[in-house]
């Protein structure tokens, strides 16, 4: 049985076989919102670069697709994990969502109607 709570960091950038298990086993899918490719056609990002001290371990490790890592890592998206297994994104354009085992889910509330915005008059 695999403990999924197990975090313990390597010191390396590199993740190990029992880590890149553990966080597949946690996360079924590319935690981009929406997304639904499975965990083990991911790339494993560190939630909190290496380079600015984040550790290599699973509870750092989060499964995006290659598309979706290029996203993240080149544009304007932003997530942070609030516990292993639930992130919270934040699109270019100031939406958020929330990301976990059920799936996804988007925090803002709806945009209300423009009382200015009317629909085209037909009647002409």
């Amino acid at each position: 049985m695999v403990d999924l709570a197990y975090c313990v960091p390597v010191d390396s950038w590199e993740i190990p076989d029992r880590h890149r298990q553990r966080v597949q086993l946690r996360d079924h899918t590319c935690r981009f919102p929406g997304c639904t490719r499975r965990s083990t056609r991911c790339d494993l990002d560190h939630a909190i670069e290496h380079d600015r001290g984040g550790p290599t371990c699973p509870c750092n490790r989060v499964p995006l697709c290659r598309r979706h890592h290029r996203a993240k890592t080149f544009s304007l998206w932003r997530y942070v994990t609030v516990q292993p297994g639930h992130y919270l994104w934040l699109s270019p354009h100031g939406r958020h969502f929330h990301v976990g085992p059920r799936g996804t889910r988007a925090l803002d509330p709806p945009r209300r109607p423009d009382p200015d915005d009317h629909p085209p008059d037909d009647t002409a």
